[in-house]
């Protein structure tokens, strides 16, 4: 059986050889198929990617949290490990400070800066993508100045000015450590990121902030206080998208620990939109496989038409090969492996076009869109795999009919023709 499979695979290789216009005319189909194949994956791929990313910097990584208490936390430190005991793996402040501040660069005035205050765990619950410097890190908690991170609207008016002041009631100098690319919710709008800092937490939470005590003055503040929470996408509470009751009754277990009154009103809601994300991508996904299916349909039938007229036209050659002593397996394999090889040489031509196209894509795309830094648009391997294996496996079933046919056909009727 080895020997005839053996024959068969160089009767297939000698057969390609030999009719090199029906191997390209078998060819052309399989490659428009596989190639819209491949460019299909690759563009869901990339679908995918982007919109994952851009969830994760507008609304955070899946099964975030988001955790307000409007009543006055009275011992900050102690909530915030109760946060973490409830079931957050990371947890952020991401508070607008009490006190509006005015930014001004050398002379300018910036009128208006949309500023967040949070920790230095923000960067592992929302996806934030530092176009120039650096996030921040524990070593500016004891900067003397107040450390912030600006989006690229803002930093394109600061560019390189080291003359960054911010003022409430005075000026006071601040640090820029790093610009970050900017979200769907900034459009042209100048926002920051401001590290909560010893220095900062009176501009954050106001007047009412009791430093010794790390907290609020009991029954002083209005302000509500803001959290984000990243929880394991596998825990129970992360499953309630909209009230998080499960996640408030854990959190309320020890309220006596921050809460002056014993009676906290929390709202706590998930604020990622990861599953919806995913509900998008999966449509897209099925709507592009369908329309890879029709495509590489319309390649399988191709090279089996042309498979066809091919065993018609060898009918001939194929008898003599049976006087000869071939077995039926033999002229079974190298039909069939006849179409294979063509279908593989067409799924690597395809594969190459595609290489191509997506590089050229990519480059015009990149001058209208600005993808992340770490979304490349590239042929993932997925797509690699799919589209020659889709190719193997057309070509296998592209060969089976026209093998069949070949197999049926008389030895005399061959051999007088």
């Amino acid at each position: 059986m080895l020997r005839s499979l053996t024959a068969g695979i160089l009767l297939a290789f000698a057969g390609s050889r030999a009719n090199v216009a029906r191997t390209i005319l078998s060819c052309a189909g399989i490659v428009v198929g596989v190639g819209a194949l491949i460019i299909v994956v690759t563009a869901g791929d990339l679908g995918q990617r982007y919109a994952t990313a851009e969830s994760e910097a507008n609304a955070g990584r899946a099964a975030t949290m988001q955790v307000t208490s409007f009543s006055a936390v009275t011992d900050m430190a102690a909530y915030e490990e109760d946060i973490a005991r409830a079931g957050a793996e990371k947890v952020s402040l991401s508070q607008m400070p009490a006190q509006s501040a005015v930014f001004r660069n050398g002379d300018e005035t910036l009128d208006y800066v949309d500023l967040t205050a949070v920790d230095v765990s923000m960067a592992e619950i929302r996806r934030i993508n530092i176009l120039q410097g650096r996030w921040f890190t524990e070593a500016d908690l004891g900067s003397q100045a107040p450390v912030l991170v600006v989006n690229q609207a803002l930093g394109d008016i600061i560019g390189d000015s080291t003359e960054i002041q911010m003022g409430t009631d005075r000026w006071i100098d601040v640090r820029v450590v790093g610009v970050s690319q900017g979200s769907a919710f900034d459009g042209d709008w100048y926002s920051a990121y401001l590290l909560r800092s010893p220095i900062t937490e009176e501009m954050i939470f106001g007047p009412t902030w009791d430093a010794e005590a790390g907290g609020m003055s009991p029954g002083e503040s209005e302000l509500g206080v803001t959290h984000v929470a990243l929880l394991d996408p596998a825990d129970s509470a992360a499953e309630d998208m909209d009230n998080g009751e499960e996640f408030t009754e854990r959190l309320s277990s020890a309220k006596w620990r921050w809460s002056a009154d014993g009676r906290p009103d929390l709202m706590i809601y998930r604020a990622d939109y990861a599953e919806q994300t995913q509900e998008l991508i999966d449509i897209m996904s099925w709507g592009l496989i369908g329309i890879a299916a029709i495509t590489l349909t319309t390649g399988l039938l191709g090279v089996l038409n042309v498979g066809l007229v091919t065993v018609r036209e060898r009918r001939r050659e194929l008898a003599t090969y049976r006087a000869l002593g071939a077995s039926r397996f033999t002229l079974f394999v190298a039909v069939v492996m006849e179409a294979v090889v063509v279908a593989v040489v067409a799924g690597l031509i395809a594969l190459l076009l595609s290489f191509a196209l997506v590089a050229v894509a990519g480059a015009v795309i990149g001058n209208f869109v600005a993808l992340p830094p770490d979304i490349a648009m590239v042929v993932p391997p997925s797509a690699v795999l799919v589209g020659l294996g889709s190719a193997a496996f057309v070509g296998l079933l592209a060969g089976i009919i026209p093998a069949i046919r070949a197999l049926r056909a008389s030895v005399v009727a061959g051999l007088r023709e």
